[in-house]
């Protein structure tokens, strides 16, 4: 199915804006990581010296009389080294002149792997012109990413067969430098007229140079390109991270300004002049914060003796865009990796099944194969000898997956130590890969969070100045809004910078009351490939990032991504075994994942499983009418997506596990962005879409966004005034703060109403108003939420409640907000509200409260007799006593749960409506169409049937009825009247659920309770 028209379009939507943040607050460089002659090994010749000159006192020597690599360094461990961070290989060496002009090489050196067998950097040789007579000098050998695999990594220096030139080869160090990209400051820029460097609270270094704009179009700002820290050998990428201001946020259009690269030693343009505007991909969004721009197309080859200028220059559109300040240019090497792909991948290199956690308990292996041929796969120990066959003389080709589990042939998890998987074929061994079995990770349970009702909003942390004062005046009166918002908590992406920033956040938040909810430098963390591959790295990382905050008061949760967008079952074992990290190092405060789109939530929520599920549903699309939300984010490959089912699709999914207490958070769609599809919602839609959310069972409510950014339009404006949808949010959230015991209460169940009235008046998608039902299981009583589609006008909704589906008598009927009492009839059949008046867009919740004069007498689960494989007193969160029966439905299914019923529970001669109380797991929670479309499943065929039946007389007091599958909402308890009767005292009479011949259709059906209710 196609995906890649789809991950373009969310790829302009991220929520954090983490991609277009191209170049972080914090530039941190380490340490080199030194390897002096105390680790050498030496052949033939070599051997260590004293040598005043070198670092130590000591240097490793050669004779250069062979091409033999007589000083090496072997390694296998780099854990020492920060993961996945690229690092340049450079090796301290100097050489002993025969002559005053030796010709040829004088030495040469790489980075071998002795596991896989080919260069991780390749052979180079060193001139000896390039040389000096007994003088240190660093060579650099190129790049790698020495994380990427356990395999082992020989260091080498050969001679060069040249002694009659260069006698002596002497090696003092090898040097694992961490590789930088050439940062040009502002400081160092080049200012012309009117530019000057003026202070920046969001810029990297608190300062930028301001290009005004004007007419001339004059290259005010240069900033020249130091050629000494250039390679001829590379090529590279340049990004200027530059802040635009606009005369209108809304209207400015037009030329923003131009930039061109200039080779001052040949008077040539290797980037031609260029104007950027606001027809341009790379400026059409607006950011406040410091974003990155690549200012050239395809690499650039730089030559280190050229001079060369990055150049911006004016624009005559200063009524439009007065002007850019420019924080820094960031030249990067456009590949860093000297390394070439090598064909064999296992993921991840290290593992620990021995502590049998399932955190990197296996790996998967992955190979290639040109042409197909018989392979044998196997891992072998660090001598030699067979550990484990997994593949024996079998025809493979293309690509092949393998895993291993850490185990023998003889099935007993394998010491600790260095293993290697070994691809052969009949010629040989075609590729090899390390494998080290470690004893990993000891995790701890975390803490179910309380109870909480989430009252808040999605926060630019890109936008938190640097400098302290800025930074506190900043964070008092954003956090001042949200608590005038009647928010108790907000979440913070790109939340970027120094440790002080991130505790003056939490400290400011603390003073107004509001939690906080992120992950310190979330994107750059996880978004580290070679973190996958060792779960200490992994727990070091997270534990760094943390640990500054994570006893903070303010601190409620750890957002560790936002919309994780592919079906990647690595990517997605990557993010659980960084939530269960997370949550282990700190089981105080749960972690985070926001998901979006029905495939990729189900997907990812499915191996998470995050303690909340937080989602990202959004329902007013662009060129559809007011209130008409049946066109999720209005994009072909969601044309059979509805907004409501897809909301019931994502309550369903925290569900699925009957275990599960995981409650469901909504980011609430309050905002528009035209290039996703989305419109910006009016107040009445936003209020809908809220009171829809809450009916459909979402426990939290997050408004996109407080700030303006973009192309959307927030709570503040650009200047931070409160706007429109300040007040809008803040009269919700004063609802819902008063709503929060009932909604915590209400547990999503079946519908039994119906609405006439309250449709959608722009078109036919929403007939009536939106009706769901809601129990309280503590108490009995249930709520209606009630939601008016009309999204322009006010509409008086009738409301029909289904008695037989109630399953209980009411006394009264109340608004949960305001406490009035709601007049309504009764009829035998139904309860009916006639003309309730909702507001445009408005939402009621409506409480029925239960006749507890009623005589009820109830058959709970652990009551039922059990056949065919059901099974009673099964952990169910759901059910009204915290316990269910289950039957999964298998080929041949039977009257496989039954209630005996206590005869003496009953009184002689009444008549009695007897209710079942049953849900059901659907096969299937997606399909997909023709065209490769998700769509919600709508399961064929009966779920199950029901009745009572007379052992004694063998006759039923009524016949056996059939419920069809697609009657049943998924996981959601339905109440369902088998019958009304008069139970007799003297025979043998049992009620009975038997579920259907349908597993492609229902894997489960489930079992609540039975029960009579006297007439």
């Amino acid at each position: 199915m196609n995906r890649i028209k789809k991950s373009t379009l969310f790829l302009t939507f991220f929520l954090a804006v983490s991609l277009l943040w191209s170049f972080e607050k914090t530039t941190a460089s380490g340490a080199d990581f030194v390897i002096d002659e105390n680790q050498f090994t030496y052949y033939n010749d070599g051997l260590t010296v004293t040598d005043t000159t070198a670092r130590n006192g000591f240097a490793g020597k050669m004779i250069n009389t062979s091409n033999n690599w007589n000083i090496s360094h072997n390694r296998m461990d780099f854990s020492g080294l920060e993961p996945g961070k690229s690092y340049d290989v450079f090796f301290r060496v100097k050489v002993n002149h025969v002559s005053a002009n030796p010709a040829g090489d004088a030495f040469s050196f790489g980075v071998w792997d002795n596991t896989y067998g080919d260069f991780i950097i390749p052979q180079k040789s060193v001139p000896l012109s390039q040389t000096q007579d007994m003088v240190w000098k660093e060579y650099r050998a190129g790049t790698f990413v020495p994380n990427l695999s356990v395999n082992q990594l020989v260091f080498f220096v050969a001679g060069t067969n040249n002694a009659s030139q260069a006698s002596e080869i002497y090696v003092d160090e090898i040097i694992l430098r961490p590789h930088d990209s050439i940062v040009i400051q502002d400081s160092s820029f080049i200012l012309h007229n009117t530019s000057v460097l003026t202070s920046s609270a969001l810029a990297s270094d608190n300062s930028a140079a301001v290009l005004y704009n004007g007419a001339g179009g004059n290259w005010n700002i240069q900033a020249p390109i130091d050629g000494s820290k250039l390679r001829n050998d590379e090529t590279y990428d340049i990004t200027a991270i530059v802040q635009i201001d606009r005369t209108d946020w809304h209207s400015s259009t037009g030329d923003i300004f131009g930039v061109v690269l200039y080779d001052s030693t040949t008077a040539t343009y290797l980037v031609p002049p260029k104007v950027y505007s606001t027809a341009s991909l790379e400026t059409q969004d607006k950011f406040k914060f410091y974003y990155g721009i690549k200012i050239n197309a395809a690499p650039l080859a730089l030559d280190p003796t050229h001079i060369y200028h990055v150049s911006f220059y004016q624009v005559n559109n200063a009524s439009q865009f007065p002007s850019i300040k420019v924080d820094l240019i960031s030249i990067n090497e456009s590949q860093i990796n000297d390394n070439p792909n090598q064909l064999i991948k296992a993921k991840p290199y290290k593992i620990s099944p021995g502590n049998q956690d399932d955190l990197n308990d296996s790996t998967g292996i992955t190979y290639t194969l040109s042409t197909p041929q018989n392979i044998s796969a196997k891992i072998v120990d660090s001598s030699g000898s067979l550990v484990k066959t997994l593949v024996s003389g079998a025809n493979q080709s293309g690509t092949v997956k393998l895993s291993w589990n850490g185990r023998n042939n003889a099935n007993a998890i394998v010491p600790n130590g260095m293993y290697t998987v070994v691809v052969s074929n009949a010629g040989g061994d075609l590729y090899k890969k390390n494998i080290q079995v470690i004893t990993g990770l000891s995790l701890n349970a975390p803490n179910a969070p309380e109870p909480f009702v989430a009252r808040g909003t999605w926060f630019e942390g890109g936008e938190i100045p640097y400098p302290s004062s800025a930074r506190i005046s900043y964070l008092n009166n954003s956090f001042q809004d949200l608590k005038d918002a009647n928010m108790n908590v907000v979440s913070i992406a790109n939340w970027n910078g120094p440790t002080a920033l991130y505790t003056d956040t939490l400290d400011r938040a603390a003073a107004y009351d509001i939690k906080v909810m992120a992950f310190p430098m979330a994107y750059s963390t996880f978004a580290n490939p070679t973190l996958a591959n060792d779960e200490i790295a992994l727990y070091n990382e997270i534990n760094n990032r943390i640990s500054p905050i994570k006893n903070h008061s303010a601190l409620y949760a750890y957002v560790l991504k936002d919309e994780p967008m592919d079906l990647d079952m690595d990517h997605a074992n990557v993010l659980k075994n960084a939530k269960r990290i997370t949550e282990s190092i700190d089981p105080n405060h749960q972690a985070l994942i926001d998901y979006v789109a029905p495939e990729y939530t189900e997907f990812h929520y499915g191996v998470q499983q995050t303690q909340t599920l937080l989602t990202d549903p959004y329902g007013a699309a662009l060129g559809y009418p007011v209130g008409d939300f049946t066109h999720y984010m209005n994009h072909p490959y969601y044309s059979n997506i509805d907004y409501k089912p897809y909301l019931d699709f994502l309550h369903m999914l925290t569900k699925k596990d009957i275990q599960n207490r995981a409650p469901w958070w909504t980011v609430i769609q309050n905002f528009g962005h035209e290039p996703t599809g989305l419109r910006d919602p009016i107040a009445a839609e936003t209020r809908a879409m809220t009171y829809l959310n809450i009916g459909h069972g979402s426990k939290g409510f997050l408004y996109f966004i407080y700030q303006t950014e973009s192309l959307w339009e927030g709570m503040v404006d650009e200047h931070y005034n409160r706007g429109p949808k300040f007040t809008t949010v803040q009269t919700l959230f004063d609802e819902i703060k008063t709503l929060e015991p009932t909604i915590l209460s209400m547990t999503k169940i079946a519908n039994v109403a119906t609405t006439i009235g309250g449709g959608n008046t722009t078109s036919s998608a929403h007939p009536h108003a939106d009706v769901t039902t809601h129990e309280n299981l503590a108490t009995g009583d249930k709520y209606l939420v009630v939601v008016n589609h009309d999204c322009l006008n006010m509409a008086n909704v009738t409301i029909k409640i289904d008695r037989a589906k109630l399953g209980m008598n009411i006394t009264e009927i109340r608004d949960s907000l305001t406490n009035a009492v709601i007049p309504f009839t009764t009829y035998p059949d139904r309860y009916e509200i006639s003309s309730l008046p909702f507001a445009a867009g408005d939402g009621k919740i409506l409480k029925l409260k239960k006749d507890t004069t009623q005589t009820v007498y109830v058959g709970q689960d652990i009551d039922l007799s059990m056949f065919g494989g059901a099974a009673k007193n099964n952990v169910d969160v759901s059910a009204s006593d915290g316990k269910t029966a289950v039957k999964v439905v298998g080929a041949a299914n039977g009257w496989d749960m039954q209630w005996f019923w206590n005869k003496n529970q009953l009184v002689p001669g009444a008549t009695y409506d007897l209710y079942a109380v049953v849900k059901i797991k659907y096969a299937d929670d997606l399909s997909y169409d023709a065209n490769g479309k998700p769509q919600f499943v709508t399961p064929s065929g009966n779920a199950f049937s029901y009745g009572v039946y007379d052992g004694t007389t063998t006759s039923y007091p009524f016949g056996t009825q059939t419920m069809p599958a697609a009657a049943m909402e998924n996981m959601l308890w339905h109440t369902i009247k088998i019958g009304s009767f008069v139970p007799s005292q003297t025979n043998n009479q049992y009620a009975y659920i038997w579920p259907a011949d349908n597993s492609s259709n229902v894997y489960a059906v489930y079992v609540d309770k039975l029960y009579f209710v006297k007439q």
